[in-house]
């Protein structure tokens, strides 16, 4: 097993690539782990923690129709963190 596990996200809303937790991007303020994120700076590459499992993941805005694309931070979760983690979600 790796010692990091690793996994991106592109979607409409902003969703942590560790458990799923979804935020709506708005146009005044969207606010992940008490930061306010700026969600329209295409390239402005973000550095957040999520509200629900704790872990810091990237997030990156781009202009094709404001998708974003959020991916996971070596070293905040490992793979078998994550199976823990999925086992957890199914109970």
């Amino acid at each position: 097993m790796s010692d990091t596990y690793w996994n991106e996200e592109d979607d409409y809303e902003i969703i942590c690539p560790y458990c799923g937790e979804k935020y709506i991007p708005t146009y005044d303020e969207t606010i992940i782990g008490d930061e306010c994120v700026n969600c329209y700076s295409e390239g402005d590459v973000q550095t957040v923690t999520c509200d629900s499992c704790g872990k810091k993941f990237t997030i990156e805005p781009y202009k094709s129709s404001w998708m974003y694309r959020t991916e996971t931070i070596d070293g905040e979760m490992t793979e078998e963190e994550y199976e823990q983690y999925e086992r957890g979600k199914k109970k």
